[in-house]
């Protein structure tokens, strides 16, 4: 069978930001190659283009030919990356979240007998006018520009969403988020969550312990509340790090502002992704504190490496709470007392970890999570 993965970035190629989409599409190219597959991995993100042939892998770099969301929902780039697809003859489309490649995935379809499968990558990937709403909530500079992407946004959340119903399978990460699915698109939505390669199992975490945060430094990862808790808990002995691409250097200025003075804290600034195993490898705990998530990399991360998550908020399915890999808190002060009770009970992170890596183990194995996309793809080409 032949794949096209669309997607941003290649994680061992990328310049700057990788999103977890980017990451979960690198590794279900990688085990789709394993079993013998025909791979296209045709990305949009990067900054010049280039192609490369690895085996059964093909990698095609396709940049917008200007910014904004309208450089890659113009007619020439769609055109051109359709004549990619066009050139490799997928059997199936594959794409993740709300993006302007969900029209050149519905586009290409319409032409041809391939399967569009299309997965959700956030919690709120089901909801409508997901840019506009985007736009509103954090507008840049200057002002005056604010109509014009306003009427950009609407052009791209119409296309998008217009799209969307020409694909023959929903995906989604978690039950919220197929529920959602179907509420919102009024279409039957399937579980197939992510997954990683299963790393050997964790090594005893050094002293004194680390406390990890690793996201994109954005309004929406909420950065200042780690470095609020760094500072509560300078007394506990923890090492905080920070780590994570920043894509808006204002907000950044900001945080290492106030984390100035700070003996417990350090940002190592942007990792590359390959390498942020071994800050698992070394982190006690892992923070989250987004505003929202759907199923996100660094949780599966944590777990295949043996570190409890303390989340503010987000619980995907359940998990930190039902497998007893991590503790959910409802606000900033309970975010501190529970990371220094946690800091405080070894013995309690010891047995949060071993229940982490057995979770993984079962639920996030890439091998796993391919076996069920390529049963429901068999399905819809038959």
């Amino acid at each position: 069978m032949r794949w096209a993965l669309l997607s941003q970035v290649w994680v061992e190629e990328a310049e700057g930001t990788v999103t977890g989409s980017s990451v979960q599409v690198y590794y279900l190219a990688q085990e789709l190659v394993r079993r013998g597959e025909e791979v296209l991995v045709l990305l949009s993100g990067h900054r010049r283009a280039w192609e490369r042939t690895e085996g059964r892998l093909r990698l095609v770099s396709l940049p917008a030919h200007s910014a904004g969301l309208w450089g890659w929902l113009q007619p020439r780039w769609q055109r051109d990356a359709e004549a990619v697809l066009r050139a490799f003859r997928p059997d199936v489309v594959y794409q993740r979240g709300k993006l302007p490649e969900t029209v050149l995935a519905a586009r290409y379809v319409q032409r041809s007998r391939a399967v569009f499968v299309w997965s959700s990558n956030a919690d709120n990937s089901a909801y409508r006018w997901k840019y506009v709403r985007k736009r509103l909530r954090w507008r840049r500079r200057p002002w005056w520009m604010l109509p014009l992407r306003l009427a950009e946004a609407a052009v791209a959340d119409l296309l998008i969403e217009r799209a969307l119903q020409r694909a023959h399978l929903l995906l989604a990460q978690t039950h919220h988020q197929r529920r959602t699915l179907e509420l919102v698109l009024k279409r039957k939505a399937y579980l197939v969550g992510s997954g990683h390669p299963l790393p050997p199992p964790p090594r005893s975490k050094p002293s004194p312990p680390a406390v990890l945060w690793l996201a994109n430094v954005t309004p929406m990862k909420r950065p200042h509340l780690f470095v609020r808790l760094a500072r509560a808990l300078q007394g506990s002995g923890a090492h905080f790090l920070m780590a994570g691409a920043a894509p808006d250097r204002h907000l950044l200025e900001a945080v290492l502002q106030d984390a100035d003075g700070l003996p417990n804290f350090r940002y190592v600034g942007a990792v590359p992704f390959l390498q942020t195993a071994e800050l698992f490898a070394q982190a006690s705990l892992f923070v989250l504190t987004s505003e929202f998530e759907g199923l996100p990399n660094t949780l599966i991360q944590a777990c295949l490496h043996g570190v409890p998550v303390i989340s503010l908020g987000n619980d995907p399915d359940g998990i930190l709470s039902r497998y007893g890999v991590g503790e959910v808190v409802a606000d900033e002060h309970a975010l501190v007392r529970s990371v220094a009770s946690w800091l405080a009970d070894e013995e309690r992170r010891h047995r949060a970890a071993e229940r982490a890596y057995q979770l993984a183990c079962e639920r996030f194995d890439i091998a796993r999570v391919v076996g069920q996309l390529m049963e429901l793809v068999e399905q819809a080409l038959h």
